[in-house]
């Protein structure tokens, strides 16, 4: 196995480390209570008082990575951006576990 190749799966063993180690940080928080789906097809964090730089930082980076798949999915679709969310907005809230926080009309409550 040549440098080049050890590199690469090296380089994706460690993406898909860190995929999984956000995945279960974000599930963490909404088991938690801390994070919460939004009626915008994005997460918020429920307590915001409560809430520390890395978690506002996990939130950020979740939103980040929603708004680029909506975007794309709203070009592959030819539909707009507003569209799509509110589509991944209503599946998300569907998919919530019974427990988990969602905002819908302004205020937080539990599915």
């Amino acid at each position: 196995m040549n440098t080049l190749t050890k590199l690469i799966l090296i380089t994706t063993a460690s993406l898909l480390l860190a995929a999984q180690a956000f995945a279960a940080n974000l599930g963490q928080l909404k088991d938690q209570g801390v994070v919460g789906e939004l009626s915008n097809g994005y997460v918020g964090i429920v307590t915001p008082a409560k809430a520390t730089p890395d978690m506002k930082a996990l939130v950020e980076e979740v939103n980040d990575k929603r708004r680029q798949i909506y975007a794309n999915q709203a070009k592959q679709n030819n539909k707009s951006l507003a569209e799509i969310e509110a589509i991944a907005a209503r599946r998300n809230i569907d998919r919530t576990q019974s427990g988990h926080y969602i905002k819908i009309g302004g205020a937080w409550q539990k599915k």
